[in-house]
């Protein structure tokens, strides 16, 4: 073989080595994990109440569903077979929140008499984590009176990736509903609220609720949401559907 040949094989070789090295840290780089929640890492941090239904601690939701994005070669993250929800003080009185996995939580803040200033979403993709923001300028009803419907107009103040934006609310109240929980049976109100989401990011929302009546605690939760959000990456997609059913009224249970 002449040196000519030698020398174009040995850059045509360190090429390829550079493209296989460059795509290994990529795939590193970026990649993606959906890491189911220890409980027992959240027990350490909770603030347990009496241990009737709705007090203060931990609950535990038989799961199904998961969330999507398109962004990079895009992902999934499948929920576990159980999740779990945390009721705690703080904020205007009380701290509701849900953990789909390590990389995933939704919190609202809701007062004394049940109205809500706000909430927070968790999101992290390929190592990079988001939290919007969401505050509404009058504490708003979560719950009310079979038949009641309402509208709340709520803001995101914050976002590492989406910017401002705006979110209208359409509360429904289906009314009264039996579930069973575990071997128990329990009157349930449910609530249904859809969502349409403008700004930094264009989407909608489908969430049904059904609430232990007197309580922030949810007994059953089904979601259906997409967005599509301008980031410095261009335009990203994002899709999410779950159904939660609480497994014990009390808490840590």
């Amino acid at each position: 073989m002449s040196v000519r040949a030698r020398t174009i094989w040995f850059i045509a070789g360190g090429i390829l080595v550079a493209v296989v090295v460059a795509g290994v840290v990529v795939l590193f780089a970026f990649r993606d994990r959906a890491t189911s929640v220890d409980p027992e890492e959240i027990v350490v941090t909770v603030t347990t109440g009496g241990g009737a239904p709705g007090d203060y601690g931990l609950y535990t939701y038989e799961t199904t569903g998961y969330e999507t994005t398109d962004a990079l070669a895009g992902s999934r993250h499948d929920y576990p077979a159980q999740t779990y929800l945390t009721i705690q003080p703080g904020g205007c009185g009380t701290l509701v929140r849900w953990q789909g996995l390590e990389q995933r939580y939704e919190e609202w803040d809701l007062c004394a008499d049940g109205t809500m200033t706000g909430w927070s979403s968790f999101h992290q993709w390929f190592g990079v984590e988001n939290t919007d923001v969401w505050k509404c300028p009058e504490p708003m009803p979560v719950q009310g009176e079979p038949g009641a419907s309402w509208q709340a107009e709520c803001d995101r103040v914050s976002s590492q990736e989406a910017g401002e934006g705006h979110k209208t609310l359409a509360y429904e109240v289906v009314g009264p509903e039996t579930l069973t929980v575990g071997d128990e049976t329990v009157e349930t109100l449910h609530v249904r609220i859809s969502s349409l989401q403008t700004g930094g990011s264009e989407g909608y929302g489908l969430t049904d609720l059904w609430y232990l009546p007197g309580t922030n605690l949810p007994v059953r939760w089904v979601e259906q949401a997409s967005s599509t959000t301008d980031t410095r990456i261009g335009a990203v997609g994002w899709a999410e559907q779950f159904e939660a059913l609480l497994t014990s009224l009390q808490p840590g249970g």
